[in-house]
C-alpha cells in the first residue's frame, strides 16, 4: 500500500470511529436547581390572568382574576353598553379564581352606596361557566333580557 493509500485508510478508520460519536443526539437534563447540569425550566410554573371592566354610564364594574394556577384555560366575552353590561366567563383551572361585580347608586356614584355586590372565590380544581348580566331602564322591552 502506498503512503497516500495508508493515510486515506487511516482517515476512513478515524471518521468511522469518530463520526458516530459526533452524530449522537444531545440529551437535555430537566430537574431541580440542585442539579448543575439541569436546565432551569420546568413545568411547575404558576399562571395568572386578570380582567377588570368599568362601565361608567351604569356606575358598575366587573372583574375576574386567576392566580397561582398550575392549569389555566379561560374564554371570556364582554359587552359594555350604556344600559347593559354582560360578562360571560368559561374557565377550567387549578388554583385560585375570583369573579365578581359591583353596582353603585346610578344617581350619586357614591362608593358608600352599593346597590349590589357579588364576589365568588374558588380555590382548588374547578371548571366554571358564569354569566353576569346587569341591565337598566327597560331592557326587557328592548329584548336584552327575558320578560317575566
Amino acid at each position: 500500500m502506498t503512503r497516500g493509500g495508508c493515510e486515506l485508510a487511516v482517515l476512513i478508520i478515524f471518521l468511522a470511529v469518530v463520526c458516530p460519536v459526533l452524530a449522537e443526539h444531545y440529551v437535555m437534563e430537566l430537574g431541580s436547581k440542585s442539579n448543575p447540569n439541569a436546565h432551569l425550566f420546568t413545568y411547575d410554573q404558576k399562571f395568572r390572568e386578570s380582567t377588570y371592566l368599568k362601565n361608567y354610564p351604569m356606575n358598575m364594574s366587573a372583574s375576574k382574576e386567576f392566580t397561582d394556577a398550575t392549569r389555566l384555560s379561560t374564554r371570556m366575552e364582554l359587552k359594555a353598553l350604556p344600559n347593559l353590561t354582560e360578562m360571560i366567563i368559561e374557565a377550567d383551572f387549578v388554583g385560585v379564581g375570583r369573579i365578581g361585580y359591583l353596582i353603585l347608586d346610578p344617581e350619586t356614584s357614591d362608593t358608600k352606596v352599593e346597590q349590589s355586590r357579588i364576589n365568588h372565590m374558588f380555590v382548588g380544581n374547578f371548571s366554571i361557566e358564569e354569566q353576569i348580566i346587569v341591565a337598566k331602564n327597560h331592557m326587557c322591552e328592548c329584548g336584552y333580557l327575558p320578560c317575566v
